[in-house]
């Protein structure tokens, strides 16, 4: 692009949703922050947001790059971005409030609610849950000739496929196909399409007014970020993919602000009990005991000391990654419109200059 154009930075600091004002009792390295990403702010480029939340209080929000390169539309806290997999927290959500609602058991049989899947003898939502279901990848062979496939053709594909990877819960083996499955489990026991449940007991009980769920419907996105990737002398469209419209390991599109919302609601019994919460905040174990590092929807390790949730996500030219420290309230959320983007270096990056 010969033209060349300067994002100013958002140096405001912006209250979302329930945080409260900016606190004064933790560091403010936001220097540092704009100098990290100040790459990010020359000429017309996709770029990243990028929050900070400690004690309930937003303490650094900023934007970098494009949303849309060619209505050169800037990004912002209320960009929409696809969350990829970060959508599985979601879809982990979904099925915590059906069991608190006593419409399904974890340990139920997939096959109870997904008739396909009842080759699979064992699989419980529990393993779906916890990747440990061993169900095979489908993506490759699906059919995409007649247009987008549904969570309802995928179904049909796995029922023929009729062949385990593994047994169930014998291993850990991060699985798409499994939380793709539990968008149909949602809506057999539900009653309700997935999108529908997710807008009116998750997205409007916690504010989340700018989220969507990207499903068959297609339905509109405000201020929806486009999916970029590198390309000779500049960037190019990575927005669109057959599989867009599966939902469940991904398809949800989301903003800082609404992000912040979700954050905050985690420390609450707003959703779902404490009990519930706790259950999906700890690891999971294979058939031998053996831990496997992830919960309902997060991944679990640590940061010097403490436990920490976090998951990441990559889908055609969109990379995020959320990271909580609960016992600290601390959190950092990345969202970004560009393939070549690696949110989980900077979320160390970032939580160091804090913590």
């Amino acid at each position: 692009m010969k033209q060349r154009y300067c994002l100013s930075l958002i140096l405001t600091i912006v209250l979302l949703g329930s945080c409260e004002p900016p606190t004064a009792d933790i560091a403010q390295p936001r220097d540092s922050i704009d100098e990290m990403f100040a790459p990010y702010v020359n000429g017309v480029q996709p770029g990243v947001a990028v929050a900070v939340i400690h004690n309930g209080k937003l303490v650094l929000e900023r934007a970098y790059g494009y949303a849309d390169i060619d209505a050169r539309t800037p990004i912002t806290a209320d960009t929409a971005f696809d969350l990829a997999s970060v959508s599985k927290q979601f879809a982990a959500m979904a099925i915590m409030l059906l069991v608190e609602d006593g419409k399904l058991s974890y340990d139920d049989p997939v096959g109870k609610y997904v008739p396909e899947l009842q080759v699979y003898e064992g699989v419980t939502i529990r393993h779906l849950l916890l990747h440990t279901g061993g169900l095979p990848d489908y993506y490759d062979v699906i059919d995409t000739s007649a247009g987008m496939p549904t969570n309802q053709d995928a179904a049909k594909l796995l029922g023929k496929m009729a062949k385990a990877d593994f047994p169930p819960g014998e291993r850990f083996e991060y699985s798409n196909a499994g939380y793709d499955m539990l968008g149909p489990v949602v809506e057999a026991a539900s009653g309700m399409a997935f999108a529908k449940f997710v807008q009116e007991r998750i997205f409007a009980p916690l504010g989340m007014d700018n989220s969507r769920v990207h499903d068959h419907n297609l339905p509109v996105i405000p201020n929806r970020a486009r999916g970029y990737e590198p390309a000779e002398g500049g960037f190019v469209l990575n927005n669109d993919d057959p599989l867009n419209a599966i939902i469940g390991s991904g398809s949800i599109f989301s903003t800082l602000n609404d992000l912040c919302r979700w954050d905050q609601a985690l420390y609450t019994e707003d959703l779902v009990s404490a009990a519930t919460l706790e259950l999906a905040f700890t690891s999971g174990t294979n058939n031998h005991g053996e831990s496997l590092d992830y919960g309902f929807g997060w991944r679990t390790d640590e940061y010097a000391g403490h436990k920490r949730l976090r998951h990441g996500g990559s889908w055609v030219g969109f990379r995020s990654h959320i990271a909580r420290i609960p016992e600290l309230k601390f959190t950092v959320i990345l969202l970004s419109n560009r393939a070549d983007f690696e949110p989980e270096a900077y979320v160390d990056t970032i939580t160091d200059l804090y913590l």
